[in-house]
This record gives C-alpha cells, structure tokens and sequence, in this order.
C-alpha cells in the first residue's frame, strides 16, 4: 500500500521572521526539538523534568506576568523595563539582569538598558506607546532621532561581546543579530499580546525553545559559540539546497506548461512549428507566465496583494474562488489534475483583473507584467488542469521524504528570488517530435541562452 505524503507547515500565528535571521523551516525544527543542542539538560531543565512540561508552567508565569501588566494604564518606562526583565528573568532564564555599560566607538557614546549573561544578552526596553522601529525621544541624542531597534542594532555592530540581542516596548519580543548592512532590517519578533491573551501555547513554545538563555552561550566563551548561531549556519546550508531544489521546481512547472500548451492547442503548435512564432517568443511568454506565478505567491503569503480599502467580504471571495493559494492547495491531491480547462480560465481573470483593476475582487490595476500584450498567444490558448497543477504543484511545494513541505514565498529573500529568476534566463528551449515535445538544451546548445543573448544580470541584494 503506498504511504500518503503528510504535510508539515509551519505555521506560527503570533511569529514574524524579517530577513534571513533564522528561516522558517528552521525554527519549525526548533520548534518540534529537532534541531541540534535541544536536550533538557542544555535547557538548564533538572532532572527528572520533562521539557514541555516545563515549557507549559512558564507559559502560565509568563500569562500571569502579561496579564498584570496588561492591567497598567498607560505604563511608564520604569514600569515596561520592570515588566521586560521579569519576564526575562522568571520565563526565560535570564537570572543575571543588570545594567551595561557604555560603548564608547567613532567618538560617540552608546547606552542600552540592560544586559545579561556577561554582556552577551544586550537587552534595549522600550515603552508600549513606541513602535520598536520608530524614532522615540529617550533614545534620540545629539540631534539624530533613532529607534529602539536601531539602538540595539547599532550596539551589537559596534561592540564585541555580543552577536545576539533583545528588544521589547512589552507588547513585542524581538530577537536581532550584529548586521553591518542595515538596507533591510532582520529580526524575528514575537507578539507577546497574541501569545498570552489568545493561549498561543505553539507560538510561545518554538520562541522558549529560540529564545531561552541557554541558546546565547557561556559567558567567556566565544560569542560564536552557541546555539543561535549554530542554528543560523545550518538554516543558511538547508537555504541553500532548497534554493537549488527550488530552482528546479522552477524549471518543471516551465516544463508542464510548454507542453500542456503545445499538446492543447494545434494552431499554437503548428505557429511554432512554422517559426511564425518563435520558438524564443514562445518560451518567453512561458517565462512571463512564470514570474506572474511568482508574483502572486509572493503577494498572497504577504498580504499586499489587495487595495487597503478592501473589505473582508471581497478578500474571502477572492480567497475562497480565484486565488493562487486555493489552487496550491488543490495541487496536492492529484484528482484536480483533469483534462478540463476551468482553473487556467479562472486564473485568467485574475490576470485581467490585475492588468486593469477589479473592486469586485479588490485587486488593484498593476498593469505592467499582467498586460494581455505580455502573453498574448498564451491567453487565447487552452491549458488543461493536469498541466497548471503540475505547474502550481512544482512551485508551492518541496518534498521530503514522505512529507510535502511548501515553499516559503512570504520569507522568499531577494537574493533567493534573484538566482531563481537567473536561472530561467539560463535555460534554453527544444521542442520536437511535431511540437508535442517541449524541453531545454543541455550542453552546447545553451549558448545562446537568454541572459547572454539580452545581457541580462541579476542585481545584488546590497545594491538593491
């Protein structure tokens, strides 16, 4: 009997990752104890305890914690640091909270709230009422305006006895590591709110198990050393061959579309055939298609894809009828993969309605990529479902093993979203046998692939 494949999405509510800090399917493996170093003796757990059991009795100091201080009207800052450092000390296992000592670097001077574990826990504290990413005026010296974040961002880039640290207004926890490039932030936050007043127990347990003293290392050891950091190189390796097994789910759902179009539609087949439409004409089409895929999973997973103004009741109806999400969803079970046409005509109008605009469905006119004059062969063709499926399979889902993993678009990092569209233009088309075979050249037939024929390059992410 052939064993299902299960489906393992990490799925954290109240956990938002920015940047490539940690990815997302690391700290899934953090979060189910897979990862390397999480045994409850490197947790600081006695013996004779089980680790979650413990992980559920500090969830229920850190709810009585929130909850007192839910209570506070208007907390002052002496109020919100009391509060930061209690839940520190008592839920997290920071037991040695005090105050750090200046920086003094390029002949300015650096202050912070408080640090933990030898100065290897630089931590910042902020009010409620300010955004960790907006200017607040106790952290603003010297005629520059700066935000909590950037403060400790600023201490850990300038100092050395730290790599990681923490910064809360009490509302929010967030994790942040020594980065010199400062175009695009990178954080993992945890809203503290949601956890303890929803009972967000999953939530609160895969940040325990990234957050906790222990994954800072010893004091005197080399700040290198601990598990944060460990974790970090090994979700950078994994980044890495996803990226590459990614760009090969790329390259199927290429596949899956050149030949479902080809074999669908006899008047675009013998077109190609004729050289009427060119073979390179006809692959870039296919490549147009794909990057409004692309698109879509991005905007979708990021939920910027809707006009501000949109109401609930048209995001549902685009959610439930017409959107990318419901068909990856649907790509999993192969029953949807028919000889009908319907979803490739439903997805068309998402097309249109992005092209132009749509208020029915709250789709803004982008224009641009979505206009008919980018695929115009493509849009009066016929694509069976079997062929999209496979396409939309390919680009939302990564196996392993047994288990089917998705891609994750919302976190996608430019550089990762760069080499696959370098990749595309790498690739050079065949077709044969009547034009019911579509594939690529290998070999010396790539030479005339399109990113050397157009001269196209992909931007680095420092200088985007």
């Amino acid at each position: 009997m052939r064993r299902r494949a299960s489906i393992s999405a990490p799925a954290f509510e109240a956990i938002t990752i920015e940047g490539a800090l940690i990815a997302p399917p690391m700290l899934a493996k953090i979060a189910a104890l897979e990862a390397d170093g999480q045994s409850e003796a490197s947790y600081r757990i006695p013996k004779g305890l089980a680790l979650r059991d413990e992980i559920a009795r500090y969830f229920r100091i850190g709810q009585a914690l929130f909850g007192d201080f839910a209570r506070v009207d208007s907390p002052s800052t002496a109020k919100t640091r009391a509060f930061v450092e209690a839940m520190l000390r008592d839920v997290f296992g920071f037991g040695d909270l005090g105050p750090a000592p200046p920086i003094e670097h390029a002949g300015r001077t650096r202050t912070i709230t408080a640090q933990a574990l030898s100065g290897r826990a630089p931590i910042v504290v902020a009010r409620p009422q300010d955004d960790l990413d907006h200017a607040a005026p106790e952290f603003s010296a010297e005629r520059r305006r700066r935000s909590p974040a950037l403060v400790l961002q600023d201490w850990l880039n300038v100092g050395d006895t730290a790599l990681w640290g923490l910064c809360s207004n009490g509302h929010v926890l967030r994790l942040v590591r020594a980065n010199a490039s400062l175009t695009r932030p990178a954080f993992i936050e945890a809203d503290l709110q949601q956890i303890f007043q929803n009972d967000g127990f999953a939530d609160f347990a895969a940040l325990w198990l990234l957050m906790h003293a222990s994954r800072y290392g010893a004091p005197g050891a080399p700040v290198t050393d601990c598990a944060l950091e460990r974790w970090r190189e090994a979700a950078g390796k994994e980044g890495i061959a996803a990226r590459d097994r990614l760009r090969e789910g790329v390259e199927a759902a290429l596949l899956a579309l050149g030949v479902g179009f080809l074999n669908e539609n006899q008047v675009l087949r013998e077109r190609v055939l004729s050289g009427d439409l060119s073979r390179t004409e006809f692959f870039g089409q296919l490549l147009r298609l794909i990057y409004r895929l692309i698109f879509l999973c991005v905007a979708e997973d990021r939920d910027l894809l809707h006009a501000p103004n949109a109401t609930t009741a048209v995001r549902r109806l685009y959610a439930e009828g017409y959107s990318l999400a419901a068909l990856r969803q649907q790509a999993i079970r192969r029953t949807a993969w028919d000889r009908h046409c319907d979803k490739w005509e439903g997805l068309q109008i998402v097309f249109l309605a992005l092209a132009r605009g749509e208020t029915r469905l709250g789709l803004p006119g982008l224009g641009g990529l979505f206009l008919r004059e980018m695929t115009p062969d493509l849009d009066k063709a016929r694509l069976p479902n079997r062929a999209l499926m496979e396409a939309v399979y390919r680009l939302a889902w990564l196996k392993d093993g047994s288990a089917l993993r998705p891609v994750n678009w919302r976190d996608m990092e430019t550089e990762e979203l760069g080499s696959v569209y370098e990749s595309l233009l790498e690739l050079t088309p065949r077709i044969a046998d009547d034009g019911r075979v579509f594939s690529f050249a290998e070999g010396v037939e790539t030479q005339g692939h399109a990113r050397k024929t157009t001269g196209s390059y992909y931007t680095p992410d420092s200088l985007v």
